[in-house]
């Protein structure tokens, strides 16, 4: 389970993976509510990734560790 950081850009959000020195638009948010955010969120290459939900939308950028969804 990397650690990853979510930043916001002017073309949307962005999931910067240190481990793997990646840098990758997150093109679909399973939870994208202001009272439920998170769930599986799917990157521009391909890959999917899990975040616990969280209640609130986070203030970016916001520091978080993902696991592989499946």
């Amino acid at each position: 389970m990397p650690n990853v950081i979510l930043r916001e850009q002017a073309d949307g959000l962005y999931c910067y993976i240190a481990k793997r020195d990646l840098e990758a638009k997150i093109v679909d948010i399973e939870f994208d509510q202001p009272d439920c955010w998170g769930g599986r969120l799917e990157l521009a290459d391909g890959q999917a990734w899990y975040m616990a939900p969280q209640t609130a939308i986070p203030k970016f950028p916001f520091k978080v560790r993902l696991s592989r969804a499946s």
